[in-house]
């Protein structure tokens, strides 16, 4: 009789340890687009349990995420043997393994849960745009040339101000500029103080830098953790304006085109040369694409402003992504495409050249003068 009362319990317990990510779950879409939902959640759990997520972990000198993979590597395989071994020994074969499966159901959900309310969530609440009341407009093929111009001619001026080795390729010291990033948004924050959140500075991948390159990412901000982590393998000219972008997440900056957009004007804003010049490159390309999409000859006319060392960096970003072209990257930017449209991003993997917008609606009265 007791064997029985505590075999009910026991069920009563695995069903509600179940309920509870589930009803999180089910609730998720039908609480989020209320209005001002997602703001509070935000607000008020989302950014800081990441915050002290981020405070805790980024005490460790090495990046949490990528032990994180490691550890979810290594228990998989030890899930998989325990597994086979447990259900083979195990009189009753199949409910040894429906139990196994059961216990990592519910790991997977109480994963999934977090992944929506502490970051999911975040995409659902104001953007930058509102809070900022900068409004990405259509852009005309004059307003676009001269932002363009503007990047293109400030980059070629400040190419020169960065280290170069002997054959004029960069040459910066990753950990100075690393640690500069402390006070990257100091100047930006004046102009945008809702940018205030603290962020901490960002992680090297030691280990996935080069995985990253072939799927196409140059830095990862992860929640599970609260660290943005950088590839390191990626050409050194752009990492600068990698780590603003991803210090941007942090400052509660979700989408990925307005994370584009205020990791470049904060390092333009930063007066560090360095972080100017890679923002300033970064924006130029992305504004030299769209450009070049809308009239060649026009691109064509600004190739000219560039100075030798900038053409050697951009040659250099070009020719490193070049040779990560191929199935894996094709498929992974399939899979962050599907990601970003299912956060409410319906430009998918092309908000990315979306901060294009961005850029002219904030750079062109500068870049009128």
């Amino acid at each position: 009789m007791d064997e029985d009362i505590a075999a009910k319990k026991s069920r009563l317990a695995a069903l509600l340890a179940a309920a509870v990510p589930v009803l999180l779950a089910v609730l998720f879409p039908l609480l989020t687009p209320i209005g001002g939902f997602s703001e509070a959640v935000t607000q008020f759990f989302s950014r800081p349990v990441k915050a002290a997520l981020g405070t805790v972990f980024g005490l460790l000198p090495f990046s949490v995420m990528e032990a994180e993979y490691i550890a979810a590597a290594v228990l998989a395989v030890v899930w998989v043997v325990r597994t086979v071994v447990i259900t083979a020994r195990a009189e009753k074969r199949l409910a040894a393994f429906l139990k196994r499966l059961w216990v990592l159901f519910l790991a997977a959900a109480y994963l999934l849960v977090f992944f929506l309310w502490c970051f999911a969530v975040d995409y659902r609440s104001l953007s930058f745009s509102e809070r900022s009341g900068i409004e990405a407009g259509k852009v005309s093929r004059e307003d676009l040339y001269t932002v363009t111009e503007y990047f293109v001619t400030r980059a070629s001026e400040l190419s020169g101000e960065v280290q170069r080795d002997g054959e004029g390729h960069w040459a910066e010291n990753m950990d100075g500029y690393i640690r500069a990033s402390r006070k990257l948004y100091a100047n930006i924050h004046k102009e945008f103080p809702f940018l205030s959140a603290n962020s901490r500075i960002p992680k090297k991948m030691y280990l996935t830098s080069v995985i990253s390159s072939h799927m196409g990412f140059t830095g990862v901000y992860f929640p599970f953790s609260g660290e943005s982590n950088i590839n390191i393998d990626a050409p050194g000219c752009l990492i600068p304006s990698t780590i603003a972008h991803e210090l941007a997440h942090q400052k509660g900056v979700y989408a990925e085109q307005e994370a584009n957009f205020v990791g470049i004007a904060a390092s333009v804003a930063s007066g560090d040369p360095v972080y100017m010049y890679s923002g300033f490159l970064d924006g130029a390309i992305y504004l030299s694409n769209a450009l070049y999409s809308a009239d060649p000859e026009l691109w064509y006319g600004l190739t000219p402003l560039m100075s030798d060392e900038m053409r050697v960096d951009w040659n250099d970003n070009n020719a490193y992504w070049r040779a990560f072209e191929g199935k894996v990257e094709e498929v992974s930017s399939k899979v962050y495409d599907g990601y970003l449209k299912a956060q409410g991003q319906e430009l998918g993997i092309r908000s990315y050249g979306a901060c294009v917008d961005l850029l002219v609606a904030y750079y062109l009265p500068e870049a009128s003068k």
